[in-house]
């Protein structure tokens, strides 16, 4: 049973703010004014005398008065040194009447002219892109603003809003690469990207329904910012978006992963959680659960579910620890890992975490069972040991739909390590 869908949380990622950014106005002028090895500019003589009646008007106390006079020798077949000039002025009078719209057309008359120089070019790319990009026109922003990139430059968040062109026009695995591009641009000059940039991608790849792309996007912002918040997102959407569905056993393994990341929130996160557990397989595991979320607040004391739930695995503690000694000794005679494995599941339960380890590894050893399944058991095992080394090598054993998994509790080890990771939380006392 699976208590909530989380694809609100996608949309929440998804929508938590677009990547773009608006272009300043007077940095487009500022562009022109860069001091660098520009060509010398030789104005035909035809051209002059209208140069000099715009530098007049602009001058002057009305500098509007020299809009009629730009946009005229902007719209003359102009090439070369005087398309260029003609740009320099419409950018220069824009800044002064807050025009974009004519700094637009500067800008894409000194780029067309052939004149900007190479120290200009990146800046001049970058404005008529992003002037592309609020104006709507998200197939010539894509084009303008990777010729910026790639000659060069990087300001303005540039990557993410590459990225955000493509994912106004629905591009999304093309919008996801771009980002992802910009992540390593961010990582190779020695910064670490906004904590929007992963939410956008890990939103957007859920939302979407790109395939395999949710796991990878989450996993990549749970690395970059491990917050319980996050743990939890990272988990809660690759849960919903893998492809199979998690079976009930995965999508426990992956709810001890959020318990130990200090992710669980609500009362639902623990009822999926107790439900995957099941009172009657592992009641020492539902027990402690529900009792942790009683004493945080986050499970509600009045629920039904959960006097329903406590009740039951109550009522099977005292029995169930009772049949660990027969099975452990079953476990050793067996000529198979099968009880073994069984028992190992129901000591991990107890927090049991040296027996538990031991007939995890016995089960693997006698073969017959799951051994991607056998390994996870063991890795917990060994986390709850703080046997980081020993958890670390079991979940690099794993393969299979387990695998992903595995990576997630084995980045979580890193972090803990190097004490990035959230807080892990107190168990609460099983009742025997």
């Amino acid at each position: 049973m699976r208590f909530l869908s989380h694809f609100s949380m996608a949309v929440a990622l998804a929508t938590a703010g677009t990547l773009a950014i608006a272009a300043v106005p007077q940095d487009a002028h500022a562009a022109k004014k860069k001091k660098d090895k520009a060509p010398k500019i030789e104005i035909s003589k035809e051209v002059r005398p209208k140069v000099a009646a715009i530098q007049e008007a602009m001058a002057s106390e009305t500098p509007a008065t020299a809009k009629p006079l730009v946009e005229a020798l902007l719209a003359e077949p102009l090439t070369g040194d005087d398309q260029f000039v003609a740009g320099q002025l419409a950018i220069q009078l824009g800044t002064t009447l807050k025009d974009t719209g004519l700094q637009e057309r500067g800008i894409n008359a000194a780029l067309a002219s052939g004149k900007t120089s190479a120290e200009q070019q990146p800046s001049f790319l970058f404005f008529a892109g992003n002037f592309a990009y609020t104006g709507g026109r998200f197939g010539e922003a894509q084009q303008k603003l990777q010729q910026a990139y790639d000659a060069g430059y990087r300001q303005n968040n540039i990557g993410a809003l590459i990225a955000e062109a493509y994912f106004k026009e629905n591009k999304i695995q093309e919008g996801l690469a771009a980002l992802d591009r910009a992540l390593e641009a961010e990582k190779t000059a020695g910064r670490k990207a906004p904590e929007d940039w992963y939410r956008r991608g890990a939103g957007m790849a859920m939302k979407n329904n790109v395939n395999g792309a949710a796991g990878k996007w989450t996993y990549k912002l749970v690395e970059a910012y491990p917050t319980g918040e996050n743990w939890r997102a990272a988990l809660s959407v690759y849960r919903d978006s893998a492809n199979p569905k998690l079976s009930n056993q995965e999508n426990l393994e992956l709810m001890r992963l959020m318990r130990k990341a200090d992710a669980m929130e609500s009362e639902r996160d623990y009822f999926e959680y107790a439900d995957a557990a099941d009172p009657r397989r592992l009641p020492g595991e539902v027990v402690s659960l529900l009792e942790e979320g009683l004493a945080k607040g986050d499970v509600p004391s009045s629920s039904a579910y959960v006097k329903e739930t406590l009740a039951a695995a109550r009522g099977s503690v005292a029995a169930d620890k009772a049949s660990l000694g027969a099975s452990e000794r079953d476990a050793n005679r067996s000529a198979n890992g099968k009880i073994a494995l069984a028992t190992a599941d129901a000591l991990l339960g107890y927090a049991d975490y040296d027996k538990a380890a031991s007939l995890y590894q016995a089960a693997i050893t006698k073969g017959g069972v799951d051994t991607a399944r056998a390994q996870m058991g063991l890795g917990i095992a060994n986390v709850g040991k703080s046997d980081w080394a020993g958890a670390k090598q079991a979940f690099a054993s794993v393969t299979g739909s387990r695998k992903s998994i595995a990576d997630f509790w084995s980045l979580w080890i890193n972090q803990k390590s190097a004490g990035t990771a959230a807080p892990t939380p107190a168990p609460a006392p099983t009742e025997g």
